[in-house]
């Protein structure tokens, strides 16, 4: 069975109903509207340039049972183009486990062929972690890949960076390091000795795969002024880049402290990160690790979501990167069963958003009377989002119907 019937089968299960309807109620509403909604089709308002991908890591749902992977693969293929690896860890072993010159590329390479799978897949390389020869133990570390290379060896980190750009032809976007993992003094980042880094991979890569585009610095989203004058540096000193990268949750670290009216009340979060990072560079901006609001509720994650997408795109954000997204639960259930990797309601937020609100559509002008009710609009589609756990009644364009607690909805526009 293909992904597309699916689809439509999944669409009369009431589970996912108020994710999968585009129709809505005929005639006036028997009780007044709460929340007026105006899509102006006239008034072009700006073009996106927004699309979400995945990072995935340890947790290996591919190697599930056969019948639900090929389900998650088919799902992802509808859904989502760009596909993120690193080179050590995160689900992928040492490249360079004995020492200079001598590669072991098995993980990489199955993980690569992994995204070939996927229709439409485009993967993405980070470069991170180093090789174990390439830097010193530390006792305190719990997790070892935390240790960037010896500066001594930075020239081996980045020769190994241009082996893997020259051995995955077909991937044309990478991004250097994670988090300043490593370069830290104290509780303060090293940006100095990072940005060595990052430029050694730079020209190592760009000298094997010209047409390579690369991205740093990997940054948290703060904007406090120790980041915004890391971010300065970063952009000073680089030989180039052809995008910025940041990271961040929503709620902050750890995550499960905030409310769902909290993290509703602050969904614009990455568009805010955005907005500030963009006076600094007009290079696109990456969110390379994109982490909403945590919650058991699947409506609320992906209602949640929805609003932080929505105010990620208007900021002019390129990419969302969703980290570990089919194996922990984000997108899909579980593989390890038959019955396993089927959409949950976070999915199809996605979908809606990259199919529909991608890079290249001109979206139009749109108001709405309350904070609570978002909206989208495409020439063809008006996406709703109900960032309220209750219903609400609402009137777009003169068209009536309420909209559940914590739905997203996807509508025509006439």
């Amino acid at each position: 069975m293909g992904p597309k019937k699916l689809i439509f089968l999944l669409a009369i299960n009431v589970f996912f109903l108020p994710f999968i309807v585009k129709g809505q109620e005929g005639g006036r509403p028997k009780t007044p509207a709460e929340v007026v909604v105006t899509v102006d089709l006239n008034t072009p308002d700006m073009m996106s340039r927004f699309e979400i991908g995945v990072t995935h890591v340890s947790n290996r749902w591919d190697r599930g049972h056969p019948e639900a992977v090929e389900r998650v693969i088919g799902y992802l293929g509808e859904a989502v183009r760009y596909h993120c690896q690193h080179i050590y860890g995160w689900g992928v072993d040492d490249p360079m486990p004995e020492g200079r010159g001598k590669y072991k590329w098995d993980d990489l390479d199955e993980r690569m062929a992994l995204f070939r799978r996927i229709p439409n897949a485009i993967p993405v390389i980070c470069f991170c972690g180093a090789p174990v020869w390439m830097k010193d133990y530390n006792p305190k570390i719990r997790w070892q890949i935390e240790i960037a290379p010896r500066d001594e060896n930075i020239p081996d980190f980045a020769e190994l960076c241009a082996k893997a750009a020259a051995r995955y032809p077909d991937v044309k976007d990478f991004i250097v390091w994670n988090e300043f993992k490593g370069y830290w003094i104290g509780d303060k980042r090293d940006v100095q000795r990072f940005t060595v880094m990052y430029n050694a991979v730079y020209d190592s890569v760009k000298n094997v795969r010209p047409d390579a585009l690369i991205g740093g610095p990997y940054t948290s989203s703060s904007v406090s002024e120790d980041n915004l004058e890391l971010i300065d540096y970063w952009i000073k000193n680089k030989v180039g880049a052809e995008f910025f990268t940041y990271d961040g949750w929503l709620e902050g670290w750890p995550p499960g402290s905030k409310t769902e009216e909290w993290m509703m009340e602050n969904s614009d979060y990455f568009g805010r990160s955005s907005s500030a990072f963009s006076k600094r560079t007009n290079l696109p901006m990456w969110i390379t690790e994109f982490y909403g609001g945590s919650s058991d509720n699947p409506y609320f994650k992906a209602a949640n979501h929805a609003s932080a997408y929505l105010h990620s795109l208007k900021a002019g954000t390129r990419m969302a990167l969703l980290w570990d997204s089919p194996g922990l639960g984000h997108l899909f259930t579980r593989t390890d069963t038959r019955d396993g990797g089927m959409p949950i309601p976070h999915y199809y937020v996605v979908l809606y958003f990259n199919k529909f609100f991608g890079p290249g559509t001109q979206l139009y002008k749109t108001e709405s009377s309350s904070k609570d009710v978002e909206v989208l609009a495409s020439a063809s589609k008006i996406l709703l989002i109900n960032k309220l756990p209750r219903p609400v009644r609402v009137d777009v364009n003169d068209r009536a119907f309420t909209l559940n607690g914590y739905e997203v909805r996807l509508m025509e526009t006439q």
